[in-house]
């Protein structure tokens, strides 16, 4: 005889970033409390007709913040900045309608407790009781364990790949060796669920027995459990009406029949639509295809040609600066503008392409509101998932890629951009005072050039003739290397100072601000005056004592680059002005030792005087300049210094208004010093009796 069960419903599911989701707006919608969302700027609050009963449990390691949902969750997202990062595990879970109120929240938090505070995870937990026949919970789960100290975790490490004698591998001549992602945490594995399930259905039973109540649950299947039967849907007390139940079942069956139809055909729609981006190209589509795809020397498709448009610009930046300190790269030059011009046709060509498959996807589009980049990317996010957004989440997927594209075009930098803005004005003073010598022979200038006609070189030599040309033609190439990186630090500077007057700041003022930007303000947010004041004070401190650690070992050889999690400290260990600002920043660790930090700086500069004297021995004007050992509050105070102050905030009312009080303040303080120096005067001279 089998002995009748209680239902058992607990399903787990991801909240992940890759989805769209926000933990921030999950953990709102789940406790009814109104949350603050500080990278979108905004609050979530979903009102409820029953107020959820809500708490959060914490681990032993865990901050005290732990415990504010509106900072916890928003940490989260702060930490977990992938396009594709999981923020938090969440289970749904039927509660026993057997069980009083407060015995249903016994049971849930021990058993939250012991699963998963325990095991190093917060949780938050949401009751919900908006009807009384359908008790559960949502509970929220962080993915990331609590160091000892209270900073944030890993979820995973490198390891490396060792032979048989217990040495290093390596790929080629790859200088960094083979290694393995291992996992420090079994959260996201099969059988850790499976357990998860398991100790629901024991803890329910347990406590049943103790109220003497028959029924039982069980995490298996009528099928694995031998009982021929249909399984019935979780009703709660309503399971006890049968004629109810049946017309349920058959609405519910019919219901999904019905969807699961449309949802079908929806599929099969979805899929022409998503194969024509790729497939169905037209006859003479298909020849260019073939023709642009051996040109470029790879496949012709959305995520290929972003790939071959970030080399080619690499390439070309470097190759020029090359070009411009002396070195022959002609024929690298004319491969670079064959295949710049085959990746224009070939961005012509899937531009056609993405329209057509936007207007059949997304007719709702406008167009004129878009531009072509943000449709490739909706287009992209579209193939990849198999899913055409709608409605809200259409809207929220074009802010996203917009904020993506931005940040993208604003942070393709080359590493030392200032040594490569000198190289270039020693290289231009170099080409200008031969050239100036050529003209002199025939009483010309360097201005004469700027208005040249057909005769005006007929006069000199060949030699000569060749001479200036080559110098021109330097000098063009020269002036062009010049505007991509003054244009490159001018964007970022204007993000964050929009009412600057960047002209008049010297390029060595750019690099100091760009780096300060770089390094306190990735996202480019505009910066106020005070926000500039506060970090001279108290100079921000931007990554945690894990992450000081990582960084010390990438720049001491023991970890490579891909081997750092927070895509940050990638960005900050590449520019040699935020790696010192790092190092800076390390030296205020308490954790950290000095002779650490030291031993790093001593093999970085002993490595650099190597790449120095290289370049002497290749680059005949080539001068060392690099940057030295700097305190973040000494660096802040000499990049954002007064004058600085007033060309960033040019344009700015406020700041004008302020500055313009706070001189006649001064001016005024140092009259009233100067009178009473005047009388203090006056009294000795007079024995102290002047009136």
């Amino acid at each position: 005889m089998v002995t009748d069960m209680a239902i058992f419903h607990m399903s787990f599911s991801n909240i992940s970033a890759g989805k769209g989701r926000s933990a921030i707006a999950s953990a709102a919608y789940r406790s009814g409390k109104k949350l603050f969302d500080q990278k979108e700027g905004r609050s979530y609050f979903y009102a409820r007709s029953v107020m959820p009963e809500s708490f959060i449990l914490t681990p032993k390691n865990a901050p005290e913040w732990a415990s504010d949902r509106e900072r916890l969750w928003n940490e989260v997202e702060r930490k977990d900045r992938r396009a594709n990062s999981r923020y938090a595990k969440e289970f749904n879970v039927a509660l026993p309608v057997e069980l009083s109120e407060d015995e249903q929240k016994e049971l849930l938090t021990k058993y939250v407790q012991e699963n998963f505070v325990d095991e190093g995870m917060v949780a938050d937990v949401a009751i919900h009781r908006d009807h009384p026949d359908n008790p559960h919970a949502h509970v929220m789960l962080t993915n990331r364990p609590f160091n000892p100290d209270g900073t944030w975790g890993l979820k995973s490490k490198r390891e490396n790949i060792l032979d048989e004698n217990g040495n290093k591998t390596y790929t080629g001549n790859s200088r960094f060796p083979r290694s393995r992602k291992v996992w420090l945490v079994d959260w996201d594995k099969k059988e850790k669920i499976n357990q998860w399930r398991h100790n629901w259905a024991v803890s329910v039973n347990q406590v049943l027995e103790q109220k003497n109540i028959p029924d039982r649950i069980s995490e298996k299947s009528f099928i694995e459990q031998g009982i021929d039967d249909t399984p019935m849907q979780h009703e709660g007390i309503n399971s006890k009406r049968y004629e109810r139940k049946e017309f349920n079942q058959q609405v519910k069956n019919y219901r999904k029949a019905k969807a699961s139809y449309k949802n079908n055909q929806e599929k099969v729609i979805n899929r022409g639509h998503l194969d024509s981006l790729s497939k169905h190209f037209s006859f003479n589509e298909k020849r260019v295809v073939n023709e642009l795809s051996h040109e470029l020397k790879t496949y012709i498709s959305l995520e290929s040609l972003d790939d071959k448009r970030r080399m080619l610009f690499n390439w070309k930046n470097s190759t020029l600066i090359k070009h411009a300190v002396g070195e022959d790269v002609t024929k690298q030059l004319l491969t670079i503008n064959q295949q710049e011009s085959s990746l224009k046709k070939a961005d012509e060509l899937l531009n056609k392409v993405v329209d057509r498959t936007t207007k059949k996807l997304y007719p709702e589009l406008n167009f004129e509101q878009t531009t072509q980049a943000e449709r490739r990317e909706l287009i992209k996010e579209t193939d990849s998932e198999q899913t055409i957004f709608k409605g809200s989440e259409l809207n929220e997927r074009l802010m996203n890629i917009r904020d993506d594209l931005l940040t993208q075009q604003l942070l393709t930098f080359t590493k030392r951009p200032y040594v490569g803005w000198k190289l270039l004005m020693q290289q231009e003073k170099e080409v200008k005072i031969e050239l100036k010598y050529t003209l002199m022979i025939h009483d010309d200038s360097l201005e004469s050039l700027e208005h040249v006609d057909q005769g005006l070189l007929e006069k000199y030599s060949p030699t000569e003739q060749q001479k200036i040309t080559r110098a021109v033609k330097d000098l063009r190439t020269i002036m062009a290397v010049k505007q991509v990186i003054q244009t490159q630090y001018q964007e970022v500077l204007r993000r964050a100072f929009p009412n600057g007057n960047f002209n008049e700041l010297p390029m060595i003022k750019q690099e100091q601000a760009y780096t300060a930007v770089m390094y306190y303000d990735p996202a480019l947010k505009p910066c106020k005056a005070e926000t500039i004041a506060q970090w001279q004070e108290t100079p921000p401190r931007v990554f945690n004592t894990q992450e000081h650690l990582q960084g010390l070992a990438y720049l001491s050889g023991q970890l490579s680059l891909d081997q750092l999690e927070n895509h940050h400290l990638q960005r900050v260990l590449k520019h040699d002005g935020t790696k010192q600002l790092f190092l800076g920043e390390c030296k205020v660790d308490p954790t950290i030792k000095n002779s650490q930090i030291e031993k790093i700086q001593k093999q970085l500069k002993e490595q650099q005087a190597k790449d120095d004297q290289y370049r002497k021995a290749n680059m005949g004007h080539y001068q060392p300049l690099n940057y030295k050992p700097v305190s973040p509050d000494y660096y802040l105070k000499t990049a954002f210094s007064d004058a600085i102050m007033t060309v960033l905030y040019a344009r700015d009312e406020d700041y004008q208004r302020q500055k313009q009080e706070r001189g006649l303040k001064e001016t005024e303080w140092e009259m009233t010093k100067k009178q009473r120096q005047h009388q203090t005067r006056n009294r000795h001279e007079d024995g102290g009796m002047h009136l």
